[in-house]
Protein backbone atom coordinates (compact mmCIF):
# COMPACT_ATOMS: atom_id res chain seq x y z
CA UNK A 1 0.00 0.00 0.00
CA UNK A 2 1.36 3.40 -0.95
CA UNK A 3 2.27 5.88 1.76
CA UNK A 4 2.49 9.63 1.37
CA UNK A 5 5.30 11.20 3.39
CA UNK A 6 7.02 14.55 3.74
CA UNK A 7 10.81 14.44 3.87
CA UNK A 8 12.92 17.16 5.48
CA UNK A 9 16.68 17.49 5.12
CA UNK A 10 19.23 19.29 7.28
CA UNK A 11 22.93 20.16 7.10
CA UNK A 12 24.99 18.04 4.69
CA UNK A 13 21.97 16.01 3.55
CA UNK A 14 20.16 19.20 2.54
CA UNK A 15 23.22 20.37 0.63
CA UNK A 16 23.45 17.06 -1.23
CA UNK A 17 19.70 16.79 -1.91
CA UNK A 18 19.63 20.44 -3.03
CA UNK A 19 16.21 20.81 -1.38
CA UNK A 20 15.10 21.42 2.20
CA UNK A 21 12.03 19.21 1.88
CA UNK A 22 10.08 17.13 -0.59
CA UNK A 23 6.95 15.01 -0.70
CA UNK A 24 7.11 11.36 -1.71
CA UNK A 25 4.64 8.58 -2.34
CA UNK A 26 6.28 5.22 -1.73
CA UNK A 27 5.57 1.52 -1.45
CA UNK A 28 8.74 0.92 0.60
CA UNK A 29 8.35 -0.69 4.02
CA UNK A 30 11.10 0.57 6.33
CA UNK A 31 13.03 3.77 6.92
CA UNK A 32 16.19 1.82 6.02
CA UNK A 33 14.76 1.10 2.55
CA UNK A 34 13.73 4.75 2.25
CA UNK A 35 17.18 6.03 3.20
CA UNK A 36 18.78 3.66 0.69
CA UNK A 37 16.52 5.00 -2.07
CA UNK A 38 17.18 8.62 -1.15
CA UNK A 39 20.90 7.97 -0.84
CA UNK A 40 20.97 6.68 -4.42
CA UNK A 41 18.74 9.48 -5.70
CA UNK A 42 20.61 12.35 -4.02
CA UNK A 43 24.12 10.89 -3.70
CA UNK A 44 24.29 11.02 0.09
CA UNK A 45 27.83 10.29 1.29
CA UNK A 46 26.75 9.08 4.75
CA UNK A 47 25.78 5.49 5.46
CA UNK A 48 22.51 4.80 7.25
CA UNK A 49 24.56 3.86 10.34
CA UNK A 50 25.77 7.47 10.50
CA UNK A 51 22.35 9.13 10.50
CA UNK A 52 19.39 9.15 12.87
CA UNK A 53 15.77 9.10 11.76
CA UNK A 54 12.91 11.02 13.33
CA UNK A 55 9.24 10.61 12.46
CA UNK A 56 6.73 13.26 13.48
CA UNK A 57 9.34 14.83 15.79
CA UNK A 58 10.22 11.58 17.61
CA UNK A 59 13.31 9.46 17.09
CA UNK A 60 12.72 5.96 15.76
CA UNK A 61 14.84 3.18 14.24
CA UNK A 62 15.69 2.45 10.63
CA UNK A 63 13.94 -0.94 10.95
CA UNK A 64 10.53 0.54 11.80
CA UNK A 65 7.69 0.57 9.28
CA UNK A 66 7.07 3.81 7.38
CA UNK A 67 3.98 5.58 8.67
CA UNK A 68 1.55 7.06 6.15
CA UNK A 69 1.01 10.83 6.29
CA UNK A 70 4.13 11.38 8.39
CA UNK A 71 7.05 13.78 8.34
CA UNK A 72 10.40 12.00 8.14
CA UNK A 73 13.74 13.62 8.94
CA UNK A 74 17.11 11.97 8.44
CA UNK A 75 19.60 13.71 10.74
CA UNK A 76 23.31 13.67 9.98
CA UNK A 77 25.93 13.82 12.75
CA UNK A 78 26.36 17.35 14.03
CA UNK A 79 29.66 18.78 15.21
CA UNK A 80 29.49 21.46 17.82
CA UNK A 81 31.34 23.17 20.53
Amino acid sequence: MSKSIKLRYFASLQEQAKVAEENLITDLNTYQELYNLLSERHGFNLSSAQVKVAVNDEFTTMENIILDQSTVVFIPPVAGG
